[in-house]
């Protein structure tokens, strides 16, 4: 639990530093200023492309959780006679 917080905050610190992302946020505060655009807009494209970064991230993780499955980890014999070591 203490690695996937440390994950969500790391995750955000760059999802909130990645500027080219955030313009349609950054467009709507500077419409409410410019031509009185109310402020809950500037909210709530803010709240939408926080969400779409955790739930990225959860996708992220989940997709992690689900590839390093010991069921698929487990050792398997090798039935192929042509990979196995010649004892000669």
């Amino acid at each position: 639990m203490k690695d996937f917080v440390f994950g969500l905050f790391f995750f955000l610190f760059f999802r909130i530093t990645s500027w080219l992302c955030s313009v349609p946020m950054w467009a709507t505060l500077i419409c409410h200023f410019v031509f009185g655009l109310p402020i809950y807009w500037f909210w709530l494209t803010l709240a939408v492309w926080l969400l779409a970064g955790v739930l990225r991230y959860m996708l992220i993780i989940f997709g992690r959780w689900g590839a390093s499955s010991p069921e698929t980890n487990a050792d398997k014999p090798n039935k192929n006679p042509y990979s196995q070591k010649n004892n000669f």
